[in-house]
């Protein structure tokens, strides 16, 4: 018996945190979500798989749209054409309503409701498949529904739990949260969960498993994404992760020390990059205080990083390391220090009131005579302007 575990496919969902981008790349960014789950069902096809389990947020907005509804029912199709079925879950961005707006599924699409139900399926080598599940009908389920999960049916030959939910200790939390312990007590085969992004084995015996989400929607979902193929064969069960994102977001960090010209820089930034992978860069620099003056100069012009585009590796975000930006903080406050000692005088202020009509006004003219309005003022002004943009 062959299956694939996969959730969080969010169609419909918009890239974060990219706001200037080529044309090529935005036509990339836009496809990624149903090319991720086009290459799952080609896979599927391949693989002959049994059955296909979708573990909640298959789509990231309750009100879906009917672009993604008519994409996914269509693709539904293509896996009913191969006898392929698909046991599905709703979690808390595409929760059931009563809307009337949404689109019904073919034959071959199990759609488990609110209440926690069992289905029975026979794969194709006569292996007995219980499944066991509930969709979120609101935002929050912060109720225990572990204790509406029966314990392991005897008549089959293998169990399968479907949750999407947060592991919280003491049930805390607003997505179905649960514990381990929980999750043993049933006697399943296999925890197929959904909800988080990253892709996690919580538990081998028995396996609890999170799949992570099928393609990075911004920069904290970084790395491969993909789906579970799980095989059980001899009562053994092996999970194979598959990569499936078109596009990867890549979060990569470059030491500079040791440069000494703008062709040794070039080089070593795209060395950092080069990737056979569609992949969204942002890039982080170390030791960049180690560069000439005129190095550091051209990490903030923007044909830098134009240069650095090739036709798989876009950088997005060309930064500083922490280190970095904190030594430039403190260069910045020793001489700001030195210069509001200059600027913020009483002369001072007082040429610029004799430049207007504030020099009358008897109050003012008291104020700038005093040492602690002076410091003031001058604390005032240093917070405004010592605000470090951490982007280059």
């Amino acid at each position: 018996m062959k299956f694939i575990h996969a959730a969080d496919l969010h169609l419909g969902s918009p890239f974060k945190g990219l706001t200037q981008l080529s044309a090529s790349w935005q036509e990339k960014v836009q496809e990624a979500l149903t090319t991720a789950f086009d290459r799952l069902v080609k896979f599927a096809i391949q693989e002959e798989v049994d059955f296909i389990i979708l573990a909640g947020d298959e789509f990231d907005q309750v009100d879906r749209d009917l672009h993604s509804q008519l994409y996914l029912r269509q693709k539904f199709q293509e896996l009913g054409q191969q006898k392929i079925v698909v046991f599905m879950i709703y979690g808390n961005h595409d929760y059931l309503t009563s809307s009337s707006a949404m689109i019904s599924w073919p034959d071959n699409v199990h759609v488990f409701g609110p209440q926690v139900t069992t289905k029975v399926f026979t794969a194709a080598d006569q292996t007995r498949v219980a499944l066991t599940g509930f969709s979120y009908d609101q935002n929050h389920i912060r109720a225990d529904r572990l204790g509406e999960y029966p314990n392991r049916l005897a008549e089959v030959d293998y169990q399968i739990g479907l949750l999407h939910g947060q592991l919280g200790k003491e049930h805390q939390g607003d997505y179905a949260p649960f514990t381990l312990a929980e999750l043993r007590s049933k006697g399943y085969d296999y925890w197929a969960l959904g909800h988080i992004h990253k892709r996690e084995i919580l538990s081998q015996d028995p396996w609890i498993v999170y799949p992570g989400n099928l393609q990075g929607r911004h920069r904290n979902e970084a790395g491969a994404k993909g789906f579970y193929l799980v095989t059980v064969q001899r009562g053994q069960t092996r999970l194979d992760f598959q990569a499936c994102a078109p596009v990867i977001w890549q979060n990569q960090t470059c030491s500079v020390a040791g440069v000494q010209d703008l062709d040794g820089l070039l080089q070593k930034l795209r060395a950092a990059i080069i990737s056979p992978e569609q992949t969204l860069v942002e890039l982080t620099l170390e030791d960049s205080s180690q560069l000439t003056v005129e190095l550091q100069q051209r990490l903030s012009d923007p044909a830098l990083l134009e240069n650095l585009q090739t036709t798989n590796n876009y950088v997005y975000r060309l930064q500083l390391a922490a280190s970095a930006l904190q030594a430039v903080t403190q260069l910045d406050l020793k001489f700001w220090q030195q210069a509001a000692q200059k600027v913020f005088t009483s002369e001072q202020l007082a040429d610029l009131l004799n430049q207007g009509k504030l020099q009358n006004n008897p109050l003012i003219r008291s104020l700038i005579q005093d040492p602690q309005f002076l410091k003031s003022v001058q604390e005032r002004a240093q917070n405004f302007i010592n605000q470090p943009e951490t982007e280059v």
